[in-house]
């Protein structure tokens, strides 16, 4: 999850993707949101995109419950995300940094991307010492103590993202990273 989601993500804020309107940049969107998530969930989901005042443009209704976001080019690494309704919630809750919803959430990022901190979800560059995560395809278990009860996943400052991981760990938004490959 890039650190300027909703990552995964999930994230702050960050420069928003639908800056140049039209049809032509709308399609080059629905592509990135679309290249998140397998091909059985992003067919028939909402595609939106952050506007400059941090709302949400529906570019293409869904039906499938599940919303993908094209990555932020503005953000340091590729952050393309579909995330499910419960997904979606925790996304807009750790945007706008308030408690995640004791509820479990599923989110793909089936791109290779990359984050700057496995420990703080509002840093915007790595701590010192620290180096750049870079996550392959992956998706995310989000949300509540369910997910932060994870039992047997590593939990550190450096993980492997090779394998299965908690992220953002020991805040509010600790969830699993699980490698797709």
């Amino acid at each position: 999850m890039s650190a300027t989601m909703l990552s995964a993500g999930l994230l702050l804020p960050a420069t928003p993707s639908a800056a140049q309107p039209g049809k032509q940049a709308d399609e080059k969107l629905i592509t990135s949101a679309r290249s998140a998530g397998p091909k059985s969930v992003a067919l028939n989901a909402t595609v939106v995109a952050m506007e400059a005042d941090g709302t949400l443009r529906t570019l293409r209704q869904g039906r499938n419950g599940f919303t993908c976001i094209p990555d932020d080019p503005a953000s340091p690494g590729r952050d393309p995300m579909c995330l499910n309704t419960n997904g979606m919630e925790w996304r807009h809750t750790w945007m706008n940094k308030t408690l995640p919803p004791d509820k479990v959430g599923i989110v793909f990022m089936l791109v290779t991307g990359g984050d700057v901190s496995n420990t703080d979800p509002f840093a915007t560059k790595p701590e010192a010492g620290r180096r750049w995560i870079s996550t392959g395809p992956h998706m995310m278990v989000v949300g509540g103590p369910a997910v932060n009860a994870t039992a047997g996943y590593p939990r550190t400052p450096d993980p492997d993202p090779g394998k299965p991981f908690m992220m953002w760990i020991g805040t509010p938004y600790e969830h699993a990273m699980i490698p797709i490959r």
